[in-house]
């Protein structure tokens, strides 16, 4: 009788392949299926808590107090007379949980500086304060400083009717409007912005 090829070894080239490949290959399969939605299910666990998390504990409030006017002051290279030095006040909000406090500057001949500290008991709260009046500023027609300026968060030049102009921005929780008055725009937008820095780097 005729017999087939004999192979010494299961590792001989030309080993038949088992007769459960097919068991094996399914049985694999599955277990790489279960992996992956095990994978999947802890994955989105894990960034549904994480989400609860950033929504629950949120980014607290970064600043505490305003600087006053001689402080802001301060920062200027040979700053003029300082002409108001109106110490911090309350202010009122919409939102009953916030408290504000300003404090409002004016140097001679014609500059001035308004800061609003906007705090609350919910952490991230006074920053969204600040960050709205920035973008209703943008909103009416303020260019924003795309190559920034101090340490400001957000920062835009203000456009107003010559001879005046303006810098709007918020650093945190605090936001700051700048106006000057000045007869040349170009020297008129310099002081701004430079006083707009010195208001940046007087918040602690």
């Amino acid at each position: 009788m005729q017999q087939g090829p004999q192979y010494p070894f299961p590792d001989y080239p030309g080993y038949p392949p088992p007769r459960s490949g097919k068991t094996v290959l399914l049985v694999v399969l599955v277990a790489v299926g279960i992996l992956v939605l095990a994978g999947l299910g802890i994955g989105a666990v894990f960034l549904l808590t994480a989400k609860d998390d950033e929504l629950v504990s949120g980014e607290p409030d970064r600043y505490t107090a305003l600087p006053g006017c001689a402080e802001v002051g301060g920062h200027v290279p040979d700053p003029p007379p300082l002409v108001r030095d109106g110490p911090p006040t309350p202010g009122t909000a919409s939102d009953d949980e916030l408290e504000l406090v300003r404090v409002s500057c004016a140097w001679a001949p014609a500059a001035e500086v308004t800061m609003d500290l906007a705090k609350s008991d919910e952490p991230g709260a006074g920053t969204r304060y600040a960050a709205a009046a920035y973008d209703r500023a943008v909103a009416v027609g303020g260019k924003p400083i795309t190559t920034g300026l101090g340490r400001a968060t957000k920062a835009a030049d203000v456009e107003l009717a010559a001879p005046r102009c303006g810098v709007h921005f918020y650093q945190g929780n605090v936001d700051v409007t700048v106006l000057v008055t000045l007869d040349v725009p170009d020297q008129c937008r310099r002081t701004a912005r430079s006083l707009a820095e010195a208001a940046s780097a007087s918040l602690r």
